[in-house]
């Protein structure tokens, strides 16, 4: 009698371990969170001149799909900012504190919601903003927390909130490299970063100064391309000691700036520059010799 029960078992045991239709079931809770959150801030590239939206998603984590529609609500919040800038200039000195982002610069709805459709995973919702008469110096956030699912599934706390800080960019901003020429032949290698002051503005180092933010007074000039896309004139910006030489140009095909201007030092020496850089995300030509 022992030995049929043990013939029996061992057979429902194979047929089971022969299955291919085990169902364990869902294998941890559904949880919600926002999007690009774990460093709170999250900056993304917006156009000047364009149509811009910031775009929120949530996320619903889980080992199986959602069978309902879930409704993530959420809400404009600004401690979160404020705890951003807190922590980031007691552990860097040289952080820059974000601002808000005027209210009159955002359609931001009055009740804020995401939508995650049944079988879907996470859902969006897009604020319309737009940027072309705010100081292009300061850093503008928008900050948004989650306060509540229709599913009643749990939020993860170390990521319910974010804060969006548009970075606005335009065709000419980025990284740069190339060289700085001083009139008695001293070449200098320099790799200036480009800001976007509009859509066709850009804010740039002086020759070989320093490009620090504590020197923006003295230490930088303004570009500005013309409708041509290729003639470029250059303006201090600030109180720092430039004159334009006429004669500047921007190659759209090699991504590559050549200027011309005088330059005084703070000894009162004056230097004729002759600058050429081009953006280290061009594509390399052949011809690009100084490069």
């Amino acid at each position: 009698m022992i030995k049929i029960q043990a013939f029996v078992l061992t057979g429902m045991m194979l047929a089971a371990s022969c299955s291919n239709e085990v169902d364990y079931g869902e294998q941890y809770k559904k949880t919600i969170y926002m999007v690009n959150s774990n460093n709170l801030l999250y900056q993304a590239e917006h156009f000047y001149g364009e149509q811009n939206k910031m775009v929120f998603s949530v996320y619903c984590a889980s080992s199986e799909p959602i069978t309902d529609d879930v409704t993530v609500q959420l809400e404009f919040d600004r401690n979160p900012l404020d705890s951003l800038n807190a922590v980031r200039t007691l552990s860097d000195p040289s952080y820059v504190a974000r601002e808000l982002l005027p209210q009159d610069h955002y359609e931001l709805p009055s009740n804020p919601e995401v939508t995650i459709r049944a079988g879907q995973q996470y859902g969006t919702l897009e604020v319309p903003f737009h940027a072309d008469d705010l100081d292009p110096l300061k850093s503008y956030t928008l900050p948004m927390t989650i306060v509540s699912n229709s599913s009643g599934y749990d939020t993860n706390s170390q990521l319910e909130s974010i804060v969006y800080e548009p970075v606005m960019v335009n065709g000419y901003s980025g990284n740069y490299t190339g060289v700085s020429s001083e009139s008695v032949k001293v070449a200098r290698t320099v790799q200036p970063a480009l800001k976007a002051l509009s859509a066709n503005t850009v804010l740039m180092p002086v020759h070989n100064l320093s490009g620090d933010i504590q020197y923006l007074d003295t230490n930088f000039m303004v570009l500005t391309i013309a409708d041509d896309s290729t003639t470029v004139t250059i303006a201090p910006h600030g109180n720092a000691n430039v004159v334009d030489l006429s004669g500047s140009i921007y190659d759209r095909e090699r991504q590559r700036f050549e200027l011309h201007y005088l330059f005084t030092a703070a000894n009162n020496v004056t230097f004729t520059i002759t600058e050429i850089i081009a953006n280290v995300k061009a594509p390399v030509s052949e011809e690009d010799e100084i490069l």
